[in-house]
């Protein structure tokens, strides 16, 4: 039989509490997984274990990227989880995020033998002076509905009305605490449901092959903003995230180094993030454009490092100049073994191929202990600083 991660009890206290703190009702969201008895039949029921676990990783890290630090994921009875964001968000806010939530669950995990997993979403209001266990369990009656989806003519709105912003997360240097950079991050600022995180727009995007203009679009409203930072402002290197869409396009290094001139901002001063899927998906063509965007003067970064199946060999054969740590591994640091060991293996690794390693997701003082001692360069985290504005970076550093 299956362990039960939680009993279900946190998630009525967590959603008690912030209705109380809002004064408002609290949206939900349901999340189930649809083969569970096949695997425990025809893998054991340690292979279904292992599986819910990467299931409850993937929905915390989404939860955090998406809803904000003290948001609660918790599995609530078998093969089902429960999503309590952080603050208070409409149900229109949460059923634009199912569809983002299918693609963060539809990659192949460890311990499913047969492949993607079937997920069944639900969003649900939870109302003020009602039973909330009551509304949960109708709330998961509605599993599997279909959210809505506009996909092209969601993005292009987005890109036309200028909806599409850019929040930057501090990075800080782990020896001196000093801020040395920033990552450019995607927020959509939606008309009607406030500002929301990537995740909807970057998946709708996906969905109708605008991944490339909308990467575009993110990158031309961050350097234009880092054309108009004050001098103060002017050593920090600024992360911008570019995806497989774009490797596989063989004028984007053109393209990007052409804006990055127009913009007047330096190249030197830019670091492009990429995905090792990204790299999995072309890497002739990848190797060949990150190349050029590295002659033209950028560091390039390998994000989420140790969560894809890429080979170790593509870092021998890329250009590469920094290793980021998944938040997976590191906020586990300051309490298992087996994820201290693999951040140890990373960090040993990019020393042997002279590359630098950055931690993401560091949340606690302990964590930043254990970089310490690891000997890893540079962190980001809530521990100092979630994304922000970039109007509030100058009094961040100066403070």
């Amino acid at each position: 039989m299956n362990r039960m991660i939680d009993s279900g009890a946190p998630s009525v206290r967590q959603i008690e509490l912030l209705q109380k703190q809002a004064g408002a009702d609290i949206g939900v969201i349901l999340v189930q997984v649809d083969q569970l008895a096949r695997i425990n039949n025809s893998a054991g029921t340690e292979t279904g274990d292992a599986l819910l676990e990467e299931v409850a990783r993937r929905l915390e890290s989404f939860a955090g990227d998406e809803f904000g630090r003290g948001s609660l994921v918790e599995r609530t009875g078998g093969p089902r989880f429960v999503i309590v964001p952080a603050t208070s968000l409409s149900l229109g806010a949460l059923r634009v995020q199912e569809r983002a939530l299918h693609v963060a669950l539809a990659e192949p995990m460890v311990g499913d033998p047969n492949g993607r997993l079937a997920i069944r979403i639900a969003s649900s209001l939870i109302t003020r002076d009602e039973d909330i266990a009551a509304q949960l369990r109708i709330a998961a009656d509605q599993l599997g509905r279909p959210a809505s989806a506009r996909d092209g003519a969601m993005v292009n709105a987005a890109l036309s009305h200028d909806e599409v912003v850019v929040f930057y997360q501090p990075q800080y240097d782990v020896a001196t605490g000093e801020m040395t950079g920033v990552e450019a991050l995607l927020r959509w600022q939606h008309p009607e449901l406030g500002l929301l995180g990537a995740g909807p727009l970057v998946t709708a995007a996906r969905a109708a092959r605008l991944e490339r203009e909308l990467t575009e679009h993110t990158h031309r409203v961050a350097l234009a903003e880092m054309a108009q930072w004050p001098k103060a402002l002017g050593k920090l290197r600024v992360s911008l995230n570019i995806t497989a869409a774009d490797l596989g396009d063989p004028e984007f290094a053109d393209r990007f180094a052409m804006m990055a001139k127009w913009a007047g901002v330096d190249p030197d001063r830019i670091t492009l993030e990429l995905t090792e899927q990204a790299m999995l998906s072309d890497p002739a063509s990848a190797a060949a454009q990150l190349a050029q965007l590295r002659a033209f003067g950028c560091a390039i970064a390998i994000d989420d490092f140790g969560t894809g199946y890429s080979s170790l060999s593509l870092l021998a054969r890329l250009p590469i100049d920094y290793l980021k740590i998944d938040s997976g591994f590191t906020r586990s640091l300051d309490g298992s073994d087996r994820d201290r060991i693999v951040v140890r293996a990373i960090v040993d690794l990019a020393r042997a191929l002279g590359l630098l390693v950055v931690a993401e997701g560091i949340e606690t003082e302990q964590q930043l202990g254990r970089l310490k001692e690891l000997g890893v360069a540079t962190w980001q985290g809530f521990l100092k600083s979630g994304p922000v504005p970039g109007d509030q970076l100058l009094e961040m550093l100066t403070s």
